[in-house]
């Protein structure tokens, strides 16, 4: 039988990811201990359960970060130009 009503820590994954399209910006994510689905979690918010499994997570102790700009994607010549 799986326990689900203890709660445990989640776990941090560092993400690099394109923000407003051409923002190279690396961002802590934090994954369910469970099912290993990202939580919808930040600093202002932060949820009791797994939206997925239904894990009790908590998140006391956790350090926020605040996401790290990395650089500029370079322009692509592959897209098409946007004609009027």
């Amino acid at each position: 039988m799986i326990l689900l009503n203890r709660a445990k820590k989640p776990i941090s994954k560092m993400e690099i990811y394109l923000k407003y399209g051409f923002v190279i910006t690396e961002h802590e994510a934090h994954l369910c201990p469970r099912c290993r689905k990202v939580l919808n979690a930040g600093p202002n918010y932060q949820p009791n359960y797994c939206s997925q499994c239904g894990q009790k997570v908590s998140f006391a102790g956790i350090k926020w970060s605040e996401d790290k700009k990395l650089g500029f994607a370079e322009r692509g010549e592959t897209y098409e130009p946007v004609k009027d």
